[in-house]
């Protein structure tokens, strides 16, 4: 009867009571904080330049390990608090949100296996996300666009920031398409004009439109000193971001 009683209750109560129950005695998901090194706010439509991440679930997990394009982006719209489509982030708000997600979800300590470029002997290290890359945070924050003058040609251009994903899905046509984050050029905004100055600029003026543009001053420094145990040579390294980062080690 206790049995029958039992069964009749489940089907008239709400699922989500039902499921709320069971998950009651789970800890409190816990957030983390994470200081955007580009310190933007109006640029992301935010309050602060902290934003809060929570931890991945399994369904994330399995979200990355598709390693379908654009998990990462995925990934990021489950995982912040905010209201803030990871699509605008700058590359390097981008990476500082990923390392923190790492340390949040399997924790700060990721192993990592390296050939030696001297004795390609094999090695497994561990490297620290947390405390083992420096940061260097915008002084001022850093704006949707920027007005800069262009050291040989002297004259101002207003040139707009472009985001990790126009980054990420441009790649080198980015260089054939500067037309469409310089919005002006000694006052002139016709896409023609700018084309075709842009065409004809000295390398030194396009170098400074495109540090304006990725602001690479900025951000986690992904390399680190690797010591080869076998040989003992120093090797710079960087420390790449895919599927494989957010794995248990």
């Amino acid at each position: 009867m206790s049995q029958t009683h039992y069964k009749v209750d489940v089907e008239n109560q709400n699922v989500d009571d039902i499921v709320n129950d069971i998950l009651k005695e789970l800890p409190k998901e816990e957030l983390m904080e994470v200081n955007l090194p580009s310190q933007a706010t109006t640029l992301y439509g935010l309050q602060s330049p902290v934003i809060h991440i929570r931890a991945m679930t399994f369904e994330d997990e399995k979200l990355m390990l598709n390693k379908k394009k654009n998990s990462m982006n995925a990934l990021l719209s489950r995982c912040i608090e905010e209201d803030l489509n990871p699509r605008d982030l700058l590359i390097q708000d981008k990476i500082a949100i990923l390392f923190h997600l790492r340390a949040i979800s399997v924790g700060p300590e990721y192993e990592v296996e390296i050939t030696c470029s001297e004795c390609d002997a094999k090695t497994k290290t561990s490297v620290d996300v947390l405390n083992s890359f420096p940061t260097v945070y915008a002084d001022p924050p850093i704006e949707a666009k920027v007005t800069i003058t262009l050291p040989i040609l002297k004259k101002e251009a207003v040139v707009r920031r472009i985001s990790s994903a126009e980054m990420e899905e441009k790649g080198e046509k980015i260089y054939d398409e500067l037309w469409r984050y310089v919005l002006e050029i000694a006052g002139n905004n016709n896409a023609k004009v700018r084309a075709e100055v842009l065409r004809k600029l000295p390398r030194s003026d396009i170098h400074a439109i495109v540090e304006a543009m990725t602001v690479p001053n900025i951000g986690i420094d992904q390399k680190f000193i690797f010591v080869c145990p076998k040989c003992d040579s120093e090797q710079l390294r960087e420390l790449k971001l895919d599927s494989d980062f957010f794995s248990m080690n």
